[in-house]
């Protein structure tokens, strides 16, 4: 956590640095980035933060990489915005090397999900592990989509910054949910006669991020494309999570991924991440072909 505390030390101070790229697409971004590492803090203060010798090394894995990640795009906005371009393309090749391991973090909570599930060591995971099986991989998914366009298309500064700009949203619904359930009213989970409310809120969390997504869609149009992307995701993670949590072919997965040894789960995310890393470095540096016969300006 140390790192991500001075990531977001620098973004701030560049922040307040003279000069500004008037240029750049989504200038209000560093704001959005900066209350999701809000939310990050405060919903996982009680269950993560506060119990940091407490937990599985798997949230550890996950939670100093996701908040490494979120701060590295915060910072990564605002050096592009105050026109620090070698700093951005910096800070964007420290991202081929921390992207591996954001997607092994997401293996890891799966992996607890799945060995909780067979193990039936706690309940929550027992209700909803089918749920949060398909959450945690349309998640991935999405992930391995976002950056591999965001490297393909790193010289178009609308598609490359949104779909780095995507990537946050899609940890801001697990925190919220648990914010709400903290004690909002209608989502409050006073006991296990409670447990009902979680996916109903995190299905609650997700309909917000719609809004916003729908928000910059209308402000954006057709520039937004990577937000719309998203949001076919997230409407993905909505329907089934809701619907397909009990079906019966999540069973064996569940088993499967359970008694897997869990750096073996590990390191299948981490190797779907370096993958995705090197195509999308890669991708990105073709040049698109002249068609014949077209004239040098």
């Amino acid at each position: 956590m140390f790192l991500a505390g001075l990531l977001v030390n620098a973004a701030f101070m560049l922040w307040h640095a003279p000069g500004e790229n008037l240029l750049m697409p989504y200038r209000r971004a560093p704001y959005y980035v900066l209350f999701v590492l809000a939310v990050i803090a405060v919903g996982f203060w009680p269950s993560y933060f506060a119990k940091w010798t407490e937990v599985p090394w798997q949230f550890h894995a996950h939670g100093v990489a996701a908040t490494l990640w979120v701060s590295l795009v915060l910072l990564q906005s605002i050096a592009v915005h105050k026109d620090r371009l070698p700093l951005h393309r910096t800070v964007g090749k420290v991202s081929l090397l921390l992207f591996p391991f954001l997607i092994a973090g997401f293996a890891g909570i799966i992996d607890v999900t799945a060995k909780g599930y067979v193990e039936a060591n706690d309940p929550v995971r027992v209700m909803f592990a089918g749920s949060f099986l398909i959450g945690m991989a349309i998640a991935i998914a999405a992930y391995l989509t976002f950056y591999y366009r965001a490297l393909k298309h790193r010289r178009k500064v609308w598609l490359h910054s949104g779909y780095m700009l995507v990537t946050p949203l899609f940890l801001f619904e697990s925190p919220f949910s648990r914010i709400l359930n903290m004690g909002a009213p209608g989502f409050t989970i006073r006991g296990p006669e409670d447990f009902g409310l979680i996916l109903t809120s995190i299905e609650f969390s997700m309909a917000l991020e719609l809004m916003f997504i729908l928000a910059v869609c209308w402000k954006y149009r057709n520039k937004a494309l990577p937000f719309m992307v998203a949001a076919g995701f997230i409407v993905a993670q909505m329907i089934t999570m809701l619907l397909l949590g009990d079906w019966s072919a999540l069973k064996p997965i569940l088993f499967l991924i359970g008694t897997t040894p869990s750096w073996g789960v590990w390191l299948s995310g981490f190797g779907a991440g370096a993958l995705t890393a090197w195509a999308g470095w890669n991708r990105g540096k073709q040049r698109p072909a002249v068609p014949v016969g077209a004239v040098a300006a």
